[in-house]
């Protein structure tokens, strides 16, 4: 049962539902039932093994948020719409992590499950690599390596960035670097020496990948990553100084990702008005970022409670970003942040809501790292996850609410190690009820 666990999550990592309707035109509704996979574990483990049903407090959380961003849909200018936004949060949200919190409930588990979702990254990061070096730049394999679109540098030499099976480089980006600390802790964590090898070698192919995606945001939240990774035992003085050198080397085999570093510097100082001409001296993207950003802001502004809708704010944006100024691009626009997405989406309340479920996701988790003090291993896949939470929560100060099933698929992983051994209140109450119920028909029909 663990190998279908391990194996749906593979699938559902790297893309493959949605590269398979996209580009070879399965069927929207067989690429959407591929989650359901999990519920055969969980079937097998409740009705053949007498196991209870597990309601932790981060279902719960998750519960609430769709509650309330259902009640801001219920107050769209546009209900429809925003109800279709509101149906994908709940099968990529609440029925996933309901799924995964079921089906993966030891030790030996969680640890095949993170090798699942590693692996699908080594395999996104080999294509990457594969793609650069054999200069397949006209042929998206599949739709498992796609392009984005080219960049040069100072020298005049120009480069594709490559988004893998997502099409979207900064996504693509933000997915393989969120794996590069569950990666260090598989390999931290493992006893056999093949295993620690692969994994070691999986982060090198995860680190490969992220570089050819050319992603700012990502480099910049790996940057903040690395004091966080020092406290919480998952890097040391020696490591990083290997990953300056294989910086170096990166930069000399691919000018135009220096260039894109140097970039950073220079919109930093823009926004904050450094230089002469303050923030039209930005980069064109960066420009319309801003614009997007600040037009979500003052979407917040005006409806502060419940907001314009779950995934509104495209459809609002022309209208607050002409009040804004600044580059404004024709069309529907996300707001290039998923914080203040949410904000002017769903308001203060949703805001709040969602949260919580970040404090429930990851203040258990860090309690457990604390207190595995005798079980070092069980320590460093907590720390682990709290890094590769970091990472998510800083990359989404660059983007915006859109594959959110990684999102929720990394939060509930993250329930699943805090409630590894334990058996939540709220779960043992509900199963309780559910039996009583069961007695209590079985008994009417008698």
């Amino acid at each position: 049962m663990s190998a279908i666990v391990a194996a749906t999550l593979f699938i559902l990592y790297l893309n493959v539902p949605s590269v398979l309707v996209r580009e070879h035109g399965l069927p929207l509704l067989l690429a959407a039932a591929v989650p359901l996979l999990l519920a055969i574990p969980i079937a097998y483990r409740v009705f053949l093994r007498g196991e209870s049903l597990r309601f932790p407090s981060l279902l719960l959380a998750t519960a609430l948020l769709l509650t309330l961003q259902a009640v801001s849909a219920s107050l769209a200018d546009n209900p429809m719409a925003s109800f279709g936004t509101v149906r994908d949060w709940f099968l990529e949200g609440l029925v996933l992590v309901f799924l995964v919190l079921n089906a993966v409930r030891s030790r030996a588990d969680f640890q095949l499950a993170l090798g699942a979702i590693v692996a699908a990254g080594a395999v996104m990061g080999l294509i990457a690599i594969g793609q650069q070096l054999a200069g397949a730049m006209d042929n998206n394999l599949w739709g498992f390596g796609q392009l984005d679109a080219e960049i040069g540098s100072s020298d005049g030499r120009t480069q594709r960035r490559l988004s893998g099976p997502i099409g979207d480089t900064n996504r693509f980006a933000q997915i393989l670097a969120v794996l590069l600390p569950l990666a260090a802790a598989l390999a931290m964590t493992t006893k056999r020496p093949v295993v620690r090898g692969l994994s070691w070698c999986a982060m090198l192919l995860i680190l490969g990948g992220v570089s050819l995606t050319f992603s700012r945001g990502a480099l910049l939240a790996l940057f903040l990553a690395v004091p966080f990774a020092i406290y919480l035992g998952m890097l040391r003085l020696r490591h990083v100084l290997i990953f300056v050198a294989l910086g170096s080397v990166l930069f000399t085999a691919l000018p135009q990702y220096f260039d894109r570093v140097a970039s950073i510097g220079q919109a930093a100082r823009s926004v904050m008005g450094l230089t002469a001409a303050g923030v039209m001296s930005a980069d064109g993207a960066t420009r319309g970022r801003l614009t997007e950003m600040q037009a979500a802001g003052l979407m917040f502004l005006d409806r502060p409670v419940v907001g314009v809708g779950l995934g509104m704010a495209p459809a609002h944006y022309a209208e607050y970003a002409l009040v804004v100024g600044g580059k404004v691009r024709p069309g529907e626009r996300r707001s290039h942040n998923l914080f203040l997405q949410l904000a002017a989406e769903t308001g203060l309340l949703g805001l709040a809501a969602f949260m919580v479920v970040l404090l429930v996701a990851f203040v258990p988790l860090d309690r457990l790292r604390r207190r595995a003090l005798d079980d070092p291993p069980l320590a460093t896949l907590a720390a682990g996850l709290e890094l590769s939470l970091f990472i998510l929560i800083t990359t989404s100060m660059f983007l915006h609410a859109a594959y959110v099933r990684y999102l929720w698929l990394l939060l509930a992983l993250a329930g699943c190690l805090a409630t590894i051994g334990q058996r939540p209140i709220l779960g043992k109450l509900l199963n309780d009820l559910l039996h009583d119920t069961v007695l209590r028909l079985d008994h009417a029909r008698r």
